[in-house]
């Protein structure tokens, strides 16, 4: 095209530096659909950031935290009430160490250590888990045995859902733990040494009527001497071990005089209120928790407006 009169002759203007630069700005803050994300300037974003920590005053930091600890111990309130509720049974043995020994202290220790440690057992817990159709595994969670203010009184406390089932776990155990010990005592080998010497006193009482009735049988001289000697070493015999079961009951009497004494002091109870959840902890931990959480928000909302306050 041919340029008009009007335009010949006439210097062409220069582009404006300032003008170019301002266009350049308003088209990085309005960029067209898809050609990405608005760019802002650094220096509108520290401005704008500025503002805000400015608006933060030290009352409004503290009405956030507030804020913050507050919700945090509604949350907690909240979600004890949402949680399941256990109960607990709890029951008390008294294990006496009647007899001090040299090393009574370190011998009680041990004593009442071997005991907490038998009733957390799956000796003793395996049977109540099948019983009750619970897993060990499960049941070992439920049950808490601890000893009382340093005493020989052990508490057992087991957990569920209901008073009544926490009830039964709880004499289970007992039960249980009673037949382990009796076990562990020697119990077991005084009954096996009475039905020994009980079948040997039977012997020895037929063995007796049997030497009477010899002894008459040769003073018709029916029988010779050796059947009178068998039957004479025969009632020696029974009576030599007779004597012999007689002395080892003794040893375990004398024995059991020296062991700890085992009694349920306070049978099986339930416990009234539930042990879990505790609003009060629940409420507690909450807050704890929130007031960590607004604590660090607070020093980092310090933090930049100091930064911000320098950079002025």
């Amino acid at each position: 095209m041919t340029n008009t009169g009007s335009d010949q002759g006439q210097p062409r203007a220069e582009p404006d530096g300032n003008a170019n630069q301002s266009s350049i700005e308003r088209w990085h803050r309005y960029e067209p659909w898809g050609a990405g994300p608005t760019r802002v300037p650094t220096r509108d974003r520290d401005t704008a950031a500025h503002s805000i920590f400015r608006l933060i005053a030290p009352r409004r930091l503290f009405s956030l935290v507030l804020a913050i600890v507050l919700l945090g111990a509604a949350a907690g309130y909240v979600g004890a009430l949402l949680s399941p509720k256990e109960y607990a049974a709890r029951a008390e043995i008294l294990y006496e160490i009647s007899t001090e020994k040299p090393t009574g202290f370190l011998r009680e220790d041990r004593s009442l250590t071997t005991q907490l440690v038998t009733l957390r057992s799956r000796q003793v817990l395996a049977p109540v888990a099948i019983a009750n159709g619970v897993p060990v595994e499960q049941l070992e969670k439920q049950v808490t045995i601890s000893l009382l203010d340093s005493s020989e009184i052990i508490q057992v406390e087991a957990r569920a859902g209901d008073r009544d089932t926490a009830q039964n776990l709880t004499r289970s155990i007992l039960d249980r733990y009673r037949q382990v010990v009796l076990t562990q005592d020697g119990s077991g080998a005084t009954d096996y040494l009475n039905t020994q010497l009980s079948q040997v006193q039977d012997g020895l009482a037929k063995a007796r009527t049997e030497l009477e009735r010899q002894r008459a049988r040769q003073a018709y001289g029916a029988i010779g001497t050796s059947e009178l000697a068998s039957a004479e070493a025969q009632v020696q015999s029974l009576s030599d071990r007779e004597q012999n079961l007689r002395r080892q009951l003794d040893e375990l009497t004398v024995a059991g005089m020296d062991a700890p004494r085992t009694e349920v002091v306070v049978p099986p109870y339930g416990v009234h209120d539930p042990v879990s959840p505790r609003p009060g902890f629940a409420v507690a931990s909450g807050a704890l928790a929130a007031f960590v959480v607004a604590t660090l928000t607070v020093v980092v909302l310090v933090h930049r407006r100091s930064r911000m306050s320098g950079a002025e």
